[in-house]
């Protein structure tokens, strides 16, 4: 028989919670021969490291340092390396959290246009996690010394350094886009 709830001005009917020894068919988590996750009750984790390197490859292919044409330009030319672990959990069917710990490794590409030297390098972001703000990442920006002058290395270096900022909003939407999986 049902309980009764009261409320100011109502009183409804629920019905009696199933008991475990009693094996209520209500109960739709047990062992099952099939092994089938009903209703992803379970904790169920999909790796989206694939998916991620793509993703990050298509948003940060192309930031470009905003340099006078004059003087410069640079700009990301792909992803180098990823490593580490991105991935969506799913409990009780619609608790969903995505966790991803990597470090992102860029190849960016330029010219100093003053002495016409072609200089590559690196951006690297490490510690880019879920328990971690964009703060606490650890960004370097390199610039190869087999390529281009010291001057325009050390230009187009601090160049593409400045887009910190664009990339991390980049970043921010790589986040979103992960966690709606």
């Amino acid at each position: 028989m049902p309980a009764p709830v009261s409320q100011p001005g109502r009183l409804r009917w629920r019905p009696a919670m199933a008991k475990w020894e009693e094996r209520d068919k209500r109960w739709i988590v047990e062992d099952r021969q099939d092994g089938v996750n009903v209703n992803a009750w379970h904790w169920q984790e999909t790796s989206r490291l694939a998916w991620s390197r793509q993703r990050l490859a298509d948003l940060l292919t192309g930031l470009t340092a905003e340099l006078d044409p004059a003087l410069g330009q640079a700009r990301v030319t792909g992803v180098k390396d990823l490593t580490g672990e991105a991935y969506v959990t799913v409990r009780k069917g619609n608790k969903k959290l995505a966790v991803y710990d990597l470090t992102l490794v860029l190849s960016w590409a330029g010219r100093w246009q003053i002495d016409g030297k072609e200089v590559k390098g690196e951006i690297r972001v490490a510690e880019f996690a879920l328990a971690n703000e964009p703060e606490e990442y650890e960004f370097t920006c390199t610039a190869d010394a087999s390529s281009g002058s010291t001057d325009a290395q050390a230009n187009l270096r601090e160049a593409m350094a400045a887009q910190r900022g664009k990339l991390y909003t980049l970043l921010a939407q790589y986040v979103a886009e992960l966690g709606q999986l």
